[in-house]
């Protein structure tokens, strides 16, 4: 490892830490702020949009808090993490820390591997798209004469229902991949070679993601104090059994690693864009279309396990594949 870059990359491992830390220790304050804003506005009229708000959170429970508080908690802390990786010693002269554009004394190293931009990025965007997509929407498709689950008609249209899911799955995916492939991983490759660069990136995502908690996760009293870190001491624990290595960890690693791979390969983020809305996008609609059987939970199937292992290996090669056949390719520098 570089030793210059040492340093910067425990500090995305501590920014992890912190802001999983303040979620988990938010979302009571959360959960208790979202349901007295639904008891308020149960009792009396209130315009639209706090209206709308006060609907998702009486519809909410508290693991729906706990996600939005981890965001919450990432945003907030987004602004310091930044100065502190581009900290410099101030002086009198120098106004203060917070800049949009880097500070006079940032550590701009040439070493890595920049973004580039290039002419096909759309093509990417939708190639990568409809890889992971058309992968895990087939295998759903084909799993219902097994019986796992029935597809049904959604009360609001199939169009409607796609597109909506599509605007909410490209918005996340965009986020996701500019901090773990555009961040994260820019500072993964400046301390170390990129074998080992996107090893750690694949490991940093999954144990990220592995912090919120399955479908079907829950505590007890929401109410009560530090239930935060009671619901993220659950996730623990199921990380620690077999089965939750297996069905949890083990698709997230193999995700992560193929997204590490393809930001590396095309030096861009709209490959990695294109899968990680494709896997999104997936798991949306199959568990809107889905009709849930009595021995399979529909989340539970598009989302741990070997259905969505063997989609992410088959769309990691067909990735590759892609980027061996791509025109524009030229050597990456380690």
């Amino acid at each position: 490892m570089r030793n210059e870059a040492r340093g910067d990359v425990w500090k995305v491992w501590v920014y992890a830490a912190a802001a999983v830390a303040l979620g988990a220790w938010m979302s009571p304050l959360l959960y208790n702020a979202g349901k007295a804003l639904a008891e308020v506005s149960s009792a009396k009229t209130t315009n639209g949009p706090l209206e709308w708000l006060a609907g998702v959170c009486r519809a909410a429970d508290f693991p729906q808090f706990y996600k939005a508080a981890l965001l919450l908690a990432a945003v907030i802390l987004f602004l310091p993490w930044m100065e502190w990786i581009h900290a410099r010693s101030g002086t009198a002269a120098q106004p203060g820390p917070w800049k949009v554009r880097l500070p006079d004394g940032a550590r701009v190293s040439k070493r890595g591997q920049a973004l580039r931009r290039g002419s096909r990025s759309l093509w990417q965007c939708c190639a990568g798209f409809l890889l992971v997509a058309g992968l895990l929407l087939s295998m759903g498709v084909a799993l219902v004469p097994a019986g796992f689950f029935t597809l049904r008609n959604p009360a609001e249209g199939m169009g409607l229902l796609a597109v909506k899911t599509l605007g909410g799955a490209f918005a996340l995916a965009v986020v996701m991949e500019v901090f773990f492939r555009g961040v994260a991983m820019g500072i993964f490759l400046r301390a170390m070679r990129p074998a080992v660069a996107m090893g750690m990136s694949a490991v940093f995502f999954a144990l990220v993601l592995s912090a919120v908690p399955a479908d079907g996760v829950n505590v007890a009293d929401p109410d009560a104090a530090g239930t935060g870190f009671e619901l993220l001491g659950i996730v623990a624990v199921g990380l620690r059994e077999w089965r939750g290595v297996v069905g949890n960890l083990v698709p997230l690693l193999a995700l992560g690693a193929v997204l590490a791979y393809a930001r590396w390969r095309m030096q861009s983020l709209w490959l990695p864009i294109g899968l990680h809305t494709g896997w999104i996008f997936s798991k949306g609609m199959l568990a809107s279309l889905s009709s849930t059987g009595a021995t399979v939970t529909t989340g539970g199937l598009f989302q741990q396990g070997f259905v969505p292992f063997t989609a992410i290996i088959l769309a990691g090669l067909l990735a590759h594949y892609l980027i061996a056949q791509h025109e524009d390719e030229t050597p990456v520098r380690s």
